[in-house]
């Protein structure tokens, strides 16, 4: 053979067997798919005003108490692994409805028909263009306990708002983004060591 066929020849092989042996990493791969089937949008981003990544829910689904209709939202900041803290997440019930439910020691949360008083604290605002929200701060057990029961709700004074499955299953999707498991946060140093 001559000198330059054996050239070409070693070039091919080599290009042939170095994209098995040596396989390449992709930039940004793409995420496996949610085992949660939900209509909700869940995206993460970095909150300047708060100085961290917060994840946030929009659920486009209403829930409909009588002729109101309150849509639901949720987020949470992501904690620092060196720094723990408790995790509480934000669960907002936002309404179009000039009338505001009022005096939130009348929250509640109804799980399995029993209620379910939880630990953190409810607020009452009117919306900039209209409406009112309620913002309840759950923490992880609450979350936890909304997420397991099989029919839940939010008792805001004599209103009972049902939360569906399709709800639900985007809370439980939040609560696993809330606390990971603490394999998630290790880094190669962490591991060597």
């Amino acid at each position: 053979m001559r000198k330059t066929s054996r050239l070409l020849l070693s070039a091919a092989l080599l290009t042939l067997l170095a994209a098995t042996a040596f396989p390449q990493k992709r930039l940004c791969p793409k995420p496996p798919p949610s085992p949660f089937k939900h209509s909700g949008e869940i995206v993460t981003s970095f909150d300047s005003r708060a100085g961290g990544m917060r994840t946030s829910l929009q659920h486009p689904q209403a829930i409909a108490n009588g002729a109101e209709l309150y849509y639901l939202a949720a987020s949470f900041m992501h904690q620092s692994p060196t720094r723990p803290g408790t995790p509480a997440l934000e669960l907002v019930l936002y309404t179009t409805a000039p009338a505001a439910p009022h005096g939130g020691e009348n929250v509640a949360l109804v799980l399995d028909g029993q209620a379910h008083t939880f630990a953190q604290n409810a607020s009452f605002r009117s919306q900039p263009g209209g409406g009112n929200a309620v913002r309840l701060t759950l923490s992880y057990a609450d979350l936890s306990a909304l997420t397991r029961a099989r029919a839940a709700a939010v008792q805001l004074g004599a209103a009972q708002l049902r939360l569906t499955n399709n709800h639900l299953e985007s809370l439980r999707e939040m609560l696993s983004l809330l606390a990971p498991s603490p394999g998630r946060w290790q880094t190669a140093d962490a591991t060597a060591r």
